[in-house]
């Protein structure tokens, strides 16, 4: 399978019509709509980033199926996934500029989301801390 048609495939595993992805990435319908037909080369590693965020898609994957990464074999792949580090989300928001479906957050977003995953966690916080142990 190539190129164009792996990524029709994603755009379509993720249920996102043409449009909704150029909203979610930034990149126009009808160059997406070329990609996918065949039409355009290989797009660049900088329209390959903005894809891979539409899609919520990691940048290696898409990188590595355009033919930009040599491709490791699945048992390697699994062995990453295991071995890649923790991000503490909260310093994470705090030191990135953020971005969501194309949109920059700004310092007032972060402190929201930082405010939301505090209360959606806060009873799995008190139930660790209430553990004998």
């Amino acid at each position: 399978m190539n190129f164009y048609e792996q990524l029709r495939d994603m755009r379509k595993l993720k249920g996102f019509t043409i449009r909704e992805l150029a909203d979610r990435s930034g990149v126009s319908a009808a160059y997406i709509s070329q990609l996918e037909n065949g039409n355009r080369g290989v797009p660049s590693p900088d329209v390959l980033m903005k894809l891979s965020e539409g899609l919520n898609t990691p940048y290696a994957e898409l990188m590595s199926i355009a033919g930009y990464l040599a491709r490791t074999g699945s048992e390697h792949d699994d062995n990453l996934s295991k071995e890649r580090p923790r991000v503490n989300l909260r310093r994470f928001l705090r030191e990135n500029e953020l971005m969501f479906d194309g949109i920059e957050l700004t310092e007032q977003d972060k402190d929201w989301i930082e405010r939301m995953l505090t209360v959606l966690f806060w009873k799995e916080k008190q139930r660790r801390e209430n553990e004998p142990g």
